[in-house]
């Protein structure tokens, strides 16, 4: 076990990557995983900023304004271009509606026809949730006066309107139930797994790169051959290290997220929980795959750490870690599923539904998915460590040949 105890000795001579990318980026990601709230939605309420621009002045328009303003933090906005886009830019007001003018008219002549309705003009600053919320109510309460103006045909708009409001104003008390005995799972224990998958990525490829490339220098490969071991023993036992390695940095993230987040998923059923770090080792499987290619291509920690983070980024980019997919083009979609960060992410989604998660079809899927990633930039390096073995070994033919032959 000489080579393994030499392997190691080689990843421990770099310990700021141990501090940098396995110990502050996990306690990065438990900072994230704290910042979301788990609050129940009966406690948690949020109410976006409103700006309505009344152009038309009717019955009608007043009644969907006063509605509007009253369903978020009221927001005064004046009418002219420069002032909207201030109100933009600025975040002034996260949901600007525009009633154009001859709205009212046009609306009732629409619905007593049957022609398409007229439409409003909505400037959104975000796709945040509550904006969404408000957009909805807004064309609940256009539907809800459609209705009403197309029963009630001879009705005038201040009826419309007042029946419209009395409609709206009905609420039904909601609560949470479980069905189960088991608490909700924590929205921040996802959000930590997620962050995690760039974490380990970036710790198990650049160590594990790191201790590969030094015993793919060429000079290690002349001692290597040197030597009475055999060459299959010496790659297990760097393959053996580069394991610990990995295991190392996916248990020292799992512990820590145990830790931090113990309290938000007590009770939460073991396998749901296993499930979810299972997906975070076959993750780091990728990571370790990832790490034995860069040590393939190159022996420069600089270029390791460059190719590695760069890497990363993108690839967590297009998996949904920094921003929801949800809010993307279905192009950038597309292209992520070429990516193992997506497949990772529906694999701990599906391991942490509160439907029934755990080791579920779905995620069993995406996990394999994933250990399929790996195996094929697996086999990438090694196509790739064969062409240097090879390259080393003309190299060295030629120089013997060479001294083979005295100069004449």
């Amino acid at each position: 076990m000489q080579v393994f105890r030499a392997a190691l000795k080689a990843f421990f001579r770099h310990p700021i990557y141990l501090l940098i990318y396995v110990v502050l980026l996990s306690c990065m990601g438990v900072f994230m995983g704290m910042s979301m709230n788990d609050a129940p939605s009966d406690e948690y309420l949020e109410w976006p900023r409103v700006a309505v621009v009344d152009r038309d002045g009717q019955e009608l328009s007043q009644g969907l304004r006063a509605f509007v303003l009253d369903q978020g933090e009221a927001v005064e906005v004046h009418d002219s271009e420069r002032a909207l886009q201030d109100a933009v830019m600025q975040e002034l007001a996260s949901y600007i509606l525009i009633i154009p003018k001859g709205f009212s008219a046009d609306f009732a002549r629409a619905a007593a026809t049957g022609a398409k309705m007229p439409e409003v003009q909505v400037i959104i600053s975000s796709q945040s949730m509550d904006v969404t919320m408000m957009d909805s109510l807004v064309d609940e309460y256009l539907g809800v006066a459609r209705t009403y103006t197309v029963a009630l045909a001879d009705a005038s708009q201040s009826e419309v309107v007042a029946r419209t409001n009395t409609a709206m104003a009905h609420t039904a008390n909601v609560s949470v139930v479980q069905t189960t005995d088991a608490p909700p799972l924590s929205n921040a224990f996802l959000v930590y797994l997620q962050f995690e998958g760039y974490t380990i990525l970036l710790s198990i490829a650049v160590c594990s790169a790191v201790v590969i490339s030094r015993f793919g220098r060429e000079e290690m490969h002349r001692r290597v051959a040197a030597s009475p071991v055999p060459q299959l023993s010496v790659n297990l036992q760097i393959a053996a290290a580069c394991l610990v390695i990995m295991l190392a940095c996916w248990a020292f993230v799992c512990v820590l997220g145990l830790v931090a987040f113990g309290g938000r998923i007590a009770g939460v059923a073991a396998p749901v929980v296993a499930a979810a770090l299972a997906a975070l080792l076959c993750y780091s499987l990728f990571g370790l795959a990832f790490g034995f290619l860069v040590g393939q291509m190159t022996d420069n920690e600089l270029v390791m750490n460059a190719v590695s983070n760069i890497t990363g980024l993108v690839i967590s980019f297009l998996g949904g870690v920094w921003i929801s997919l949800d809010l993307v083009g279905e192009p950038i979609v597309t292209i992520a599923k070429f990516t193992p960060v997506y497949y990772y992410n529906g694999a701990i989604k599906a391991a942490l539904d509160p439907a029934g998660g755990g080791f579920t079809s779905e995620a069993l899927a995406n996990m394999g998915i994933v250990c399929l990633f790996a195996l094929v930039v697996f086999c990438i390096g090694l196509a790739i460590s064969g062409i240097r073995a090879g390259r080393m070994g003309v190299w060295n033919g030629s120089s013997t040949k060479q001294l083979s032959h005295p100069a004449a």
